[in-house]
Formats: structure tokens, sequence, C-alpha cells
């Protein structure tokens, strides 16, 4: 803010007098100055990294879809968006950073275990859908072989946080979906986990962190979704459907050193797996059958 004040200044005044007329000049004193003021004044700010649409929806990445501005919310509420747009996740597949898919034109892809020969899987875009343009290689079989879902189950996808302030992080899950074999299954059937990554990425491509720092310090962390060695107690996502429900609890920025934003920010890695008594180790059994079991499930940065 730069600013010119003034002063009035009195220049004198005209008196007459009995013996004649004379000109008295009074000047008062003079004051003028000029102020300047540099004024900075950085906002809590948060940026969430995603895709802009789904894969095959014609979907982007890496894209900014969430600026918050923490200033102008209200503690244990939603921080208002400047962009106003939702986005979505990150597909977690061997550091290709593009958005997820939508899922809804092929099944999840399968892996054969324990083979006595062949059977490697042999995947064609998209990734996570199984199409007629997949393959597999001829396999032997014996007592022990079975078949699973791919990467023993974990349906895994991550969003990336940039921020210059501590933050809270709430999900809710809603939009059960179900159909064939799976209409009797419901969000108890759907373990839920959340971690995160300070730093990460693969070379050449999407690399985050290398300016970041923990957020979780002076916080809690992660409250919900903790990995078994941390919370014997399998969360689902029955455990976040009643409403937006914490997960993460903010102590700090993410930012620590000069850099971009993606540099800046940290990676959290969402896992979802079936769950129930006639499910294999956690994963699909082919005596489940073929079905639809999916849930919409979104994050929503609050203000600490």
């Amino acid at each position: 803010m730069v600013g010119i004040m003034h002063k009035a200044i009195r220049l004198g005044r005209i008196k007459k007098s009995i013996l004649g007329i004379s000109l008295l000049v009074f000047a008062s004193s003079v004051q003028a100055s000029v102020i300047d003021r540099p004024y900075f004044n950085s906002g809590a700010t948060v940026i969430v990294i995603g895709g802009s649409a789904f894969n095959d929806q014609g979907g982007s990445a890496p894209v900014v879809f969430d600026f918050l501005h923490l200033e102008d919310g209200v503690s244990g509420q939603a921080a208002p968006d400047l962009i106003g747009l939702d986005g979505v996740t990150f597909n977690f597949n061997n550091g290709q950073f593009n958005p997820i898919f939508s899922e809804e034109a092929g099944g999840n892809e399968f892996q054969i275990n324990d083979p006595t020969f062949g059977g490697e899987f042999n995947t064609a875009l998209p990734n996570q859908i199984l199409t007629e343009a997949d393959s597999y290689n001829a396999f032997g079989l014996d007592d022990d072989t079975d078949i699973d879902l791919l990467g023993n189950g974990n349906r895994v996808s991550r969003f990336n946080v940039a921020s210059n302030a501590a933050f809270d992080i709430f999900v809710h899950a809603d939009n059960l979906e179900t159909s064939g074999a799976f209409d009797a299954l419901d969000l108890s059937n759907i373990r839920y986990r959340l971690r995160y990554s300070v730093t990460g990425g693969g070379t050449g491509s999407f690399r985050w962190g290398q300016s970041a720092q923990d957020p979780a310090v002076g916080g809690d962390g992660v409250i919900l979704g903790q990995d078994a060695d941390l919370n014997p107690s399998l969360a689902t996502l029955a455990d976040i459907s009643a409403g937006p429900t914490k997960v993460f609890d903010g102590g700090r920025k993410t930012a620590a050193s000069p850099g971009s934003i993606i540099a800046q920010s940290i990676s959290f890695q969402s896992r979802y797996n079936l769950l129930g008594s006639n499910i294999n180790g956690n994963n699909y059994d082919f005596s489940l059958g073929a079905g639809t079991l999916a849930a919409d499930v979104t994050y929503t940065v609050y203000v600490p």
C-alpha cells in the first residue's frame, strides 16, 4: 500500500486596524510527509493435485482442481475452494500418473498364483481393466494353483497435496453400487487403508517431495485407515459412510524449501480390498462369481 498524506496549510489572514489597513501574515508551521508501506501477507493455502476427469472420459493429469484458502474458512469445516471443481485421483501403476479409470468398461485384471509354469499376464491399456486386448501365457496347474485379482486384490490410487500451512483431510463413502453375485455385499465388505509418502515417483516421470516435509508432525497424522501393524482393527468404507470423517490430522505445511508445487507436495495413497467370510485372503475368489461392488470415496481438505 503506497499513499501520500496531506495536511492543510494556513497561509494567513487579513486584519483591519483603527490606524489604517495593515496586512498581517501569520505563517503557521508547515508539515508534509510521504508514507510508503510495503505489505506482504500470504494466507493459509492448500493445493490438491490429481486428474481432471476419468482417463477413459478424456481426463488429463497432473491437474490442480482444488485451490483452497483456509483463512476464509471455519475450523472443522471444508475450506473454501477458489477453483470449485471435482477432480479424480491418479492411477497407481508403475509410475504412470494418469487419472484413474471409471472401470465401467471392463472387469478387473486377474493374476495366476502358483502355476507349475507360465501364467504371465500381458496387460494392454487401459491398466486395471481386463479387456480383450489383454492376454495370458498358457500355464500348468496343480492343487495349489489359484486365481486372484491382480496386485493382491488392492485397488490403489493416489492424489498429491501441497500446502503452506497445516490442514486436515476428511473422507466420505457413498453411492454404493452392487450387481450380480455381489448383490449381498455392502460397504463393510470393502477394506479401507490410507498411507502417505513424503517423496517418491519414478525417474523421468511425475516426481514429488524433493522440497517437502512430513505434514503430520505436530498433528496426529493418519487417524483412520492405518495399516494393521498400527491399528489391528480393519477399517472399511462403512466407517466413513455416515458423513465426512476425519482421516488425517495435520500439524504443519508440506512445503519445506523453495521448489515447484509438485516438489513441495506429498502423496496420499488409498487402498481398498474385498472383505468377507467367503473371500480368500482378503481378496477375490472365483467362487464369488461375477458382479459389481463399487462406491464413491470423496476426499475434502478441512480447516484445522
